[in-house]
C-alpha cells in the first residue's frame, strides 16, 4: 500500500515530503517510513509501498518539511482517506474422502503461519444437522497444511448417510473457513442383502 499527499497553493515548493504509517488509531506505533524530494513544485507526491504483515487499519501522516518560501505543513492521525484497511486473508480448507477410521484436511492459502483451532464433526445425516455422533477437536493450528483425526474406535453399525465436516476457527489474519457437507458423504450399507437358495422362490 501507498500514500498519496497533494502539495499546493505553494510558491515553487522544494523541500521534501516525509509520510509516516502506523499500525494504531493514536498513530503512535510506527510501522514504516518514507522521505521524498519535492521536485515538481506543486502536485502530487507518493510514498514508496509499504508491504502489510498483519490485518488492520494502516493510518497514514504525511509531512512537508517547507523551505525558503514556504511554511512546513503536516496532516493529522486520523485525516479523511488517510487510512489504510488491510482485511483479513481468506484460507481454503480441503478435504480427503475418508470415512473410517479418521478424517483429514488441508489448510491452505493462509497469510504468515496459521494459528487457531480446527475441529471434525462426522453426522449421520446428509447435511450436517442434528447432534454429531462423533467429533474431535479443537486441535491448535500451527500453520498451512494437513489436519487429522485419531479416532481408534468403529462405531458406525446402522446404514444410513453419514458426512463429515471440517471447521477452522480463523485467526487475526485469516478468515474462518469450513468444509462444503456434501464434500464428503458416505451412503452406508451394512445390513446384508438376503439371497434366496436355489430352487425356492418368495
Amino acid at each position: 500500500i501507498t500514500d498519496t499527499a497533494t502539495l499546493s497553493n505553494g510558491y515553487a515548493p522544494t523541500g521534501t515530503i516525509t509520510f509516516k504509517a502506523y499500525s494504531d488509531d493514536t498513530c503512535t506505533t510506527e510501522v514504516f517510513s518514507d522521505t521524498v524530494t519535492v521536485d515538481s513544485g506543486n502536485g502530487n507526491y507518493t510514498s514508496a509501498a509499504y508491504t502489510t504483515t498483519a490485518a488492520g487499519t494502516i493510518y497514514w501522516i504525511a509531512s512537508y518539511s517547507g523551505d525558503s518560501n514556504n511554511d512546513p505543513v503536516s496532516g493529522k492521525c486520523g485525516d479523511a482517506n488517510e487510512s489504510s484497511v488491510v482485511q483479513k486473508k481468506q484460507p481454503v480448507i480441503s478435504t480427503t474422502p475418508t470415512l473410517l477410521p479418521n478424517d483429514s484436511a488441508t489448510l491452505s492459502a493462509g497469510f504468515g503461519t496459521l494459528t487457531g483451532d480446527i475441529s471434525f464433526a462426522l453426522y449421520d445425516t446428509p447435511d450436517c444437522t442434528g447432534d454429531a455422533i462423533y467429533e474431535e477437536g479443537p486441535m491448535t493450528v500451527d500453520g498451512n497444511g494437513p489436519y487429522m483425526t485419531t479416532n481408534t474406535s468403529v462405531f458406525i453399525t446402522v446404514d444410513g448417510t453419514y458426512s463429515w465436516e471440517v471447521e477452522y476457527t480463523g485467526d487475526g489474519n485469516n478468515k474462518a473457513v469450513s468444509s462444503t457437507c456434501t464434500a464428503e458423504r458416505y451412503v452406508v450399507d451394512i445390513t446384508p442383502d438376503p439371497v434366496i437358495p436355489a430352487g425356492l422362490t418368495l
